[in-house]
């Protein structure tokens, strides 16, 4: 059997995170913190996001986006507020210099996505979509 699909797959993810490290590095962040900052700014208005929004957002484990986290409020790009009626849960929210800067993000990232939807078809945007969503499923543990 040829295993391409998931070579092409991580391949095509590589590809995706430098071009993501190389934009970050202007910003003086990573792609991590720029995916994040962009994620808060788009939905923090209408909801609340918690550090288990992020991990389930981004497919990631609960020590990598504490981590990811923690770094984030050191360099004053977020601040977590306490809950009131649950003082385990933390609100995260953007900062004014992460809000100042989310702008160039938000349009880095409708660029890119302008530019993998261009290369697989905007004919092909759902089925592509569909079979990675269902890849990720049946692979997650």
């Amino acid at each position: 059997m040829n295993r391409k699909f998931g070579t092409l797959i991580k391949q095509a993810n590589n590809s995706v995170n430098r071009n993501a490290d190389k934009f970050a590095q202007t910003l003086g962040l990573t792609s991590v913190q720029i995916s994040i900052i962009d994620y808060l700014s788009r939905l923090e208005k209408n909801q609340n996001i918690f550090q288990k929004d992020i991990e389930k957002e981004f497919n990631i484990r609960r020590a990598t986006a504490t981590s990811a986290l923690k770094l984030m409020e050191e360099k004053s790009l977020i601040v977590r507020l306490s809950v009131r009626n649950d003082a385990r849960l933390k609100k995260v929210i953007l900062t004014p210099k992460a809000k100042k800067l989310s702008e160039q993000i938000n349009n880095y990232f409708d660029q890119s996505e302008k530019i993998i939807i261009d290369a697989i078809g905007v004919e092909n945007k759902t089925i592509v979509l569909s079979g990675l969503t269902k890849i990720i499923t049946q692979l997650s543990d």
